[in-house]
């Protein structure tokens, strides 16, 4: 893939977390007493919720740069010494966490929060249960593959503690459902997962302005790449 192609993708991680936070912002901004310590980000696409439509575009453009996120970690993965299953995996498994956002935003929005569940709201809680297992499993793959390869084997011990705080995070955010910090924790939670994602980022948007076409051929230059 031409380098140039590379950077664009690179560029998606480097995004999305502030496509997300600002459309969450934005968001609460306009909706009458929503509150970002209570409520969680889903609730601003409840079916009838004020602004959906633009809260909707915004979340789809979230996703699609998830989507190409998981295709520039694909590309990176398939282009260096050690292209192993690993690696494949995890690209393969946020793609389609990409994807389930799709799904999650628009075909099934959550219901508001107290009223009757629906099976598209159902669907939603499905949908996100299994967007966290597939992220972690993600990043337990490529954490597996940057620490066996020694392409920036740093990073694995950083994906390592990267999962310990989301797990924890993960289980914060569910004994806290139906609380006064239900939102807080629901975004403690995905804050963690925007910065793993955005440091992965960086370093494959580092990586193609060194115009290695190898790079698994020299673990230091790829550590000090980041």
């Amino acid at each position: 893939m031409k380098t140039v192609h590379k950077r664009i993708l690179s560029t998606c991680g480097l995004i999305a977390p502030f496509i997300f936070i600002g459309t969450a912002v934005i968001g609460g901004a306009l909706r009458p007493g929503y509150s970002h310590l209570t409520d969680t980000v889903s609730e601003l696409f409840s079916p009838g919720s004020p602004n959906k439509p633009l809260l909707d575009s915004l979340y789809l453009v979230f996703a699609f740069l998830l989507i190409g996120f998981g295709v520039s970690i694909l590309v990176t993965v398939g282009e260096s010494a050690s292209p192993n299953k690993a690696g494949k995996i995890g690209a393969y498994l946020y793609i389609t966490v990409g994807i389930l956002h799709v799904f999650s935003a628009v075909l099934f929005p959550q219901d508001p929060w107290g009223s009757t569940l629906t099976f598209p709201g159902m669907m939603h809680f499905n949908i996100h249960g299994i967007i966290t297992i597939f992220s972690l499993f993600s990043m337990i793959s490529l954490g597996f593959w940057f620490k066996k390869t020694g392409i920036f084997p740093e990073f694995g011990f950083y994906t390592a503690i990267t999962i310990i705080l989301a797990v924890i995070a993960s289980v914060f955010f569910m004994v806290n459902l139906g609380t006064q910090i239900m939102g807080l924790a629901e975004r403690i939670a995905a804050l963690i997962g925007f910065q793993w994602i955005f440091v992965l980022s960086l370093w494959m948007f580092k990586l193609s302005y060194k115009h290695v076409e190898n790079p698994g051929r020299s673990n230091q230059q790829q550590s000090n790449t980041y």
